[in-house]
């Protein structure tokens, strides 16, 4: 080889100057991810029964689902959690398997195995567990006069879904703040007084709270749309609403006190001391979104 290269230096001299140059063109060309694609076939199964306690998870929720989702092929392992008030089951399939397709195989396990989990259960959630699913970057909310169950609201219902339009974004439920939410307490002395039960006055809540279709009606050359929106907009309407009527109405605050307490918190997120809103973006495109601000009807909210 030695004796080669002496006898053709500028054959070897050519040879060495294309590596070089190939080298170069490959590395300025090869893509960089700080989260690359990494095809592990692994589904998370999330199924939600609001104050079911663990033990009860365990018998009429993960197991039914573990038993069933043995239909599956490809499967080499379940691993599962009852917490309260959810059920977290994880699969990992075997190396090879596609994990699209075993998503969707779970998915149609689990619907079809709906309608066995006790009344009320929620419909499960499947999602596809990778290195992209972890969370890139927090967008903190701050606003100047509002409280944290108003901040709350923006991110849910309107900063959220401008977040969602970012190329490959996934925008999760923002978490910290307060929920908001209208209680009724009811006094167990006046309904005896009143001769009611506390199904009446849920039945009364459910018949005055209410959108009904209605149709249209065309007058003339115009023909217009009908809405018969009964919802209740205050406190004040829901006291008002007749629980029995006749001889002598009774309504809900005669026998109740409606307020607005904030629902038990079990998370805070706190920056610089003060009570802030936050929420998670999943993607590497989404960390080009945090120079961005929007503006509110209360204030401006910058990230």
């Amino acid at each position: 080889m030695s004796r080669f290269a002496i006898r053709y230096p500028y054959l070897i001299l050519v040879a060495c100057l294309v590596l070089v140059v190939l080298g170069i063109t490959t590395v300025l060309k090869m893509p960089v991810d700080l989260f690359p694609e990494i095809k592990i076939p692994v589904v998370v199964v999330a199924t939600f029964y609001p104050g079911m306690p663990p033990e009860q998870i365990e018998t009429a929720i993960t197991g039914r689902f573990e038993r069933f989702f043995t239909l599956a092929s490809g499967i080499e392992r379940i691993e599962s959690r009852s917490l309260t008030g959810v059920s977290i089951i994880r699969i990992t399939f075997r190396p090879g398997v596609n994990a699209d397709t075993a998503v969707s195989n779970i998915s149609n396990l689990a619907m079809a195995n709906l309608r066995r989990l006790p009344a009320g259960t929620l419909p499960p959630v499947v999602l596809k567990f990778d290195a992209s699913s972890l969370p890139v970057c927090l967008i903190t909310l701050k606003g100047q006069g509002l409280d944290e169950t108003q901040l709350r609201d923006l991110a849910q219902y309107s900063i959220r879904n401008q977040v969602a339009g970012a190329p490959g974004a996934s925008v999760p439920q923002p978490f910290g703040g307060k929920y908001r939410q209208i209680m009724v307490y009811v006094d167990p002395d006046k309904l005896e007084s009143r001769q009611l039960s506390v199904l009446d006055v849920v039945t009364a809540l459910h018949g005055a709270n209410l959108v009904f279709p209605s149709g249209d009606v065309k007058i003339g050359p115009v023909d217009y749309n009908i809405y018969a929106n009964s919802q209740l907009d205050s406190l004040r309407e829901i006291a008002q609403v007749p629980v029995r009527q006749g001889q002598r109405e009774v309504v809900i605050g005669d026998v109740a006190k409606v307020k607005t307490p904030p629902r038990s918190r079990r998370t805070l997120s706190e920056s610089t001391g003060k009570g802030r809103s936050i929420f998670r973006s999943s993607n590497r495109e989404a960390t080009r979104i945090q120079s961005k601000s929007w503006k509110g009807s209360s204030g401006r909210f910058p990230i």
